[in-house]
């Protein structure tokens, strides 16, 4: 049994949880692992813990879905059946989460927007101990372990390092600060027994809102998916700042290709996604030089 799955039955163990057979739901940036027969979902960091100090996002993460529990807003819950934590076991951060089955059924996007405008609509003291704006905050680390790790060919690093330089100036001084889920895309909403819940909320951070609209739409617009990122925005219902909405989606293209560019290491799928965002940003400088 690999190291990171027998740390899970272990701890749950000594926890009280029973796990007959682990099943691996997810395996990316974190491993998602289902203790069955419980209705518990073991999160580890994986990949992401080579950015983030996995103790303290966990914490963070565990932190936001609390409150958005105690908010009313439908989202991935810490388990009830076991301490959540984060625990620390064999070198390894583990959180327990309840375990949420999808449900086929079409996606309910207008209530998903809603869920998405009420996280926005927050308190921001009330989720203080969410990390500043997490574009500016890990763009330079990401592009440090690239170059280190040698995993772009050097003009590839060179765009997303121009594109970084161009696009963070035009950004303004100041953010209207509100709490974002931080990866709001369409694969991080579920259909589930209890609802259309947001998943995925270890990229909660502090930031404007046009950066969980940019994510929203980013995909459908720049890299032409069939999602219904226009009935999302309607039913947000606020007008974003359209200037800082475009700047936005120029970033999230920035930010995820580095992302995929570390994960592709390990992660087969991500190399997939790195190669069609540094495409896309290809494409752009080109057209911005014929211009």
């Amino acid at each position: 049994m690999r190291r990171e799955i027998a740390a899970a039955v272990a701890l749950a163990a000594d926890l009280g949880i029973r796990c007959d057979e682990p099943r691996i739901v997810n395996e990316g940036f974190n491993l998602l692992l289902e203790l069955c027969p419980e209705p518990v979902l073991a999160r580890i960091p994986t990949a992401v813990a080579e950015i983030r100090d996995p103790l303290k996002s966990a914490r963070s993460e565990l932190a936001f879905a609390a409150l958005l529990a105690e908010s009313g807003i439908e989202a991935a819950r810490p388990s009830t059946l076991v301490p959540p934590g984060p625990h620390r076991l064999d070198g390894l951060v583990i959180s327990f989460w309840e375990l949420e089955r999808r449900i086929s059924r079409p996606l309910d996007v207008k209530a998903a927007a809603h869920s998405l405008r009420r996280i926005h609509d927050l308190d921001p003291r009330r989720a203080s101990f969410l990390p500043p704006f997490r574009p500016l905050l890990e763009l330079d680390l990401l592009l440090e372990r690239i170059e280190a790790r040698r995993l772009l060919a050097v003009e590839d690093l060179e765009l997303l390092e121009s594109e970084k330089e161009r696009l963070v100036p035009l950004l303004p001084e100041r953010f209207d600060e509100r709490p974002l889920h931080g990866d709001a895309h369409f694969y991080n909403i579920m259909e589930s027994a209890r609802g259309t819940i947001w998943i995925d909320l270890e990229d909660g951070c502090l930031g404007p809102i046009e950066w969980d609209l940019a994510t929203l739409q980013a995909a459908a617009r720049r890299l032409e998916q069939d999602l219904p990122w226009r009935a999302a925005i309607a039913a947000y219902g606020r007008e974003p700042d359209t200037d800082l909405l475009e700047l936005m989606v120029e970033l999230r293209g920035v930010y995820v290709a580095a992302w995929h560019a570390l994960g592709a290491a390990t992660i087969p799928e991500s190399a997939l996604w790195r190669d069609r965002w540094l495409e896309l940003l290809r494409e752009d400088r080109a057209n911005r030089g014929r211009s």
